[in-house]
């Protein structure tokens, strides 16, 4: 299964609503796809929906890490919102909520 974003900016707030599986090899997909909403100078917040997403790998766990840490370096801040009882366990075990916001 493969990720598929979609993104709206709001004024500074983007939402980036994710369907499918973070895994390996939709990695590339993600940041390539999320590399403008972090190059945007009038966003400061940046929301991931992962309502739709279903699974996620532990190391895509470690890419959203990263990606955070991208964010911060640009005077942004990363939450993520709507994760199911197994995206959540995962991000959870990989202490992902202690580098970003999760709702």
């Amino acid at each position: 299964m493969s990720v598929t974003l979609s993104i709206t900016a709001n004024g500074p707030i983007a939402v980036v609503t994710v369907r499918g599986a973070l895994t390996s090899q939709s990695q590339a997909t993600f940041k390539q796809q999320v590399e403008p909403v972090l190059g945007n100078p009038n966003v400061s917040k940046i929301k991931l929906d992962f309502a739709g997403l279903q699974s996620i790998e532990a190391a895509s766990s470690g890419m959203l890490m990263f990606f955070s840490h991208a964010a911060k370096s640009k005077n942004k801040t990363v939450g993520i919102a709507n994760a199911n009882q197994t995206v959540l366990a995962v991000m959870h075990k990989a202490n992902l909520g202690k580098v970003l916001e999760i709702l």
